[in-house]
């Protein structure tokens, strides 16, 4: 969850606080990649639960790419082969959404939550 929250802070903020977010973020995933170490998954030799866990959050990195300027490839390039890895295996990569989709799923939410907030405004 820490992992989410810090990731969603990069984009959902601006100027210093953004940048805040940002190393935030990073240091999150800096510690991801010393937990993971040498080894090809966070359980060793074969995908687990903490994969499991950890890998649907690379659906959002296209969205943070966007919307903060952050890339984690360049950042963190140890935990992206890890991602890489992960989708090799075809019950990883056939259930996660295409990660080009959750940026059209954020702008769609920000859009609704807009006018849902502009409807209410003009309401009261």
């Amino acid at each position: 969850m820490q992992v989410f929250e810090a990731g969603r802070k990069t984009w959902r903020t601006r100027d210093e606080n953004q940048e805040e977010a940002k190393r935030e973020f990073v240091k999150i995933l800096n510690r991801l990649e010393d937990e993971l170490g040498e080894k090809p998954f966070f359980g060793g030799e074969t995908l687990g639960f903490v994969d499991i866990c950890l890998v649907p959050q690379y659906c959002y990195f296209h969205t943070y790419e966007i919307l903060s300027g952050l890339s984690i490839e360049k950042e963190r390039p140890k935990y992206m082969a890890w991602v890489k890895r992960c989708l090799q295996k075809e019950s990883i990569s056939k259930t996660l959404p295409d990660r080009k989709n959750a940026l059209g799923l954020h702008t769609k939410t920000t859009r609704r939550r807009r006018r849902e907030f502009l409807y209410f405004r003009v309401s009261f």
